[in-house]
């Protein structure tokens, strides 16, 4: 195997694979190569954007809260576009 140097990674984009090696009980390196495999197969898989922004969540899911909310700002007017950062 090869390996691969990733240079001038953002603070947060490396705090957020980090949370997420953990969560998922790997190392950094498997967390990444895990990320990269999962984007490459939906690249090739033609998959719909629905099923692409499912690959990129992963396992994380919305809290019942947040499901209510994103509910009840469908039916808002004027509503300010919704903010996926975290």
């Amino acid at each position: 195997m090869g390996d691969l140097l990733i240079r001038d990674v953002p603070e947060v984009m490396k705090r957020q694979l980090q949370e997420s090696a953990q969560r998922n009980g790997r190392s950094l390196s498997e967390e990444a190569i895990e990320i990269i495999r999962r984007q490459i197969a939906v690249e090739r898989s033609g998959a719909s954007a629905g099923q692409r922004l499912r690959s990129l969540i992963g396992e994380e899911r919305l809290s019942e809260d947040e499901v209510k909310a994103i509910a009840a700002a469908r039916h808002e007017r004027d509503r300010e576009p919704p903010r996926f950062d975290r």
